[in-house]
């Protein structure tokens, strides 16, 4: 369940972020996620959440633009599918999501121990 709570939190916050803030505010909302998320999959969860805002951030983009604006920047990067950008593009945001969530995460001091 925490799992899913941190998911959501940091959907939330790349979404809002993103309205106001450049493409790396994500980094910011993963590392919240990771910092006050206490779930124990935090990579995990940091990529699922932003691979998935991204995933679906593409294929709306994708679905209301009037030009082919996808098909053709897919052939200015060889990659000839439309399908395969927008995964390429949620991957790619997913890492940089996980790998924020989980240094947000290893901040948090454990009880009990000193650094």
């Amino acid at each position: 369940m925490k799992f899913f709570i941190q998911v959501l939190y940091v959907v939330i916050l790349g979404w809002l972020f993103s309205l106001f803030l450049p493409w790396w505010s994500i980094a910011l909302a993963g590392f919240m996620g990771g910092y006050f998320g206490k779930s124990k999959a935090n990579f995990t969860a940091g990529f699922v959440a932003i691979a998935l805002l991204w995933f679906v951030h593409a294929w709306l983009i994708d679905r209301n633009a009037s030009a082919p604006l996808t098909e053709k920047v897919a052939s200015l990067l060889i990659v000839q599918s439309k399908t395969l950008l927008m995964v390429s593009t949620a991957v790619i945001g997913g890492l940089v999501g996980g790998f924020s969530t989980l240094t947000g995460s290893l901040l948090v001091k454990e009880k009990g121990r000193t650094y």
